[in-house]
């Protein structure tokens, strides 16, 4: 009896593939065969691309608020204050100053800073500074424009709180996927993991509120709310009120059409409908189109000659 072929590696890899193949086939099948699951599963992985942007957002306004209270914290143990002189002003995305200061040493030492222009103190030619002594370039004022870190990190609950939020709510509903697709009530199905979704969203805009105020006063969170409110009126008259009227008028189309019968219907639907056939029939149909088209490139057809005719052309 001969032996059996030996099976390579590449042999086996293609084994492993057309029976990956076969399972990806199958599964595909039975996902058309039940369109909830796509639909609970589009759904979830929705929610999950929304929740990654605004993970990320909230935790480089962790990590920033994290370096400011390093940067405060060796700023009060190792700095050394002193008495600056504004030498140069000039704009760049806020204002910056030139500074010249003598430190503990009697030497002169000059420094350039930036302080943002939304700040609300006044700028005078005599700042109150500290400055590393290991490099006296890095200078911090004193009383202008300072950060808070509590206040910014505060200000990222928004964005993690949110982005929290829709990860508990797209892990409830993977979690309870059989059971939404047996359900009549699928709300009564997600109430858990709504009541926590909107609990943690709610703590959110909360610590968003509070970090807002700390940092830009009660006035900043009205203004804040109305950036992002103007924001979102932009983009739904921009895209998503087109979209909603055409979606809606695809669907009213769809159902005039479907109802031939409105002739011996009143209302506004059937007054509509009339009068779109009255409109139609004064726009030429796209036949009556292409036969002028088609006319008007073959040029005027000429006359037919008479029959007996031998062809010559007489005069007189």
């Amino acid at each position: 009896m001969e032996d059996a072929p030996r099976r390579n590696r590449l042999d086996r890899a293609s084994d492993r593939l057309i029976a990956l193949g076969r399972k990806l086939s199958a599964r595909g099948r039975d996902l058309l065969q039940h369109p909830v699951r796509v639909l609970i599963g589009g759904i979830c992985i929705l929610l999950l691309a929304v929740a990654l942007p605004l993970f990320i957002g909230g935790g480089a306004r962790l990590h920033s608020a994290w370096m400011d209270w390093r940067h405060d914290r060796a700023v009060g143990r190792d700095w050394v204050r002193s008495t600056a002189t504004v030498q140069q002003v000039r704009e760049r995305d806020g204002l910056e100053l030139r500074l010249s200061y003598r430190g503990a040493d009697g030497h002169l030492h000059r420094a350039q800073v930036l302080v943002e222009a939304s700040g609300s103190e006044w700028v005078d030619t005599r700042l109150k500074i500290h400055y590393d002594p290991a490099n006296p370039t890095r200078v911090d004022l004193a009383g202008i424009a300072e950060v808070s870190p509590l206040g910014s990190a505060l200000v990222a609950g928004a964005s993690v709180g949110a982005g929290l939020a829709a990860l508990i709510l797209a892990l409830g509903i993977w979690r309870r996927r059989r059971a939404l697709e047996d359900s009549a009530h699928p709300l009564r199905v997600l109430r858990v993991p709504l009541a926590f979704a909107a609990v943690v969203l709610a703590l959110g805009i909360a610590a968003w509120a509070v970090g807002t105020v700390k940092l830009r006063g009660w006035t900043g969170v009205a203004d804040r709310l109305g950036h992002q409110f103007s924001v979102v009126f932009g983009d739904m008259l921009g895209v998503t009120v087109p979209l909603v009227a055409f979606a809606i008028g695809c669907l009213l189309t769809a159902w005039l059409a479907r109802h031939r019968h409105h002739e011996t219907h009143e209302g506004v639907l059937s007054s509509a409908h009339r009068l779109i056939d009255r409109a139609a029939g004064y726009v030429p149909s796209p036949e009556d189109l292409q036969a002028r088209e088609t006319g008007e490139e073959k040029g005027p057809v000429p006359e037919e000659e008479p029959e007996g005719s031998d062809g010559t052309v007489r005069t007189g």
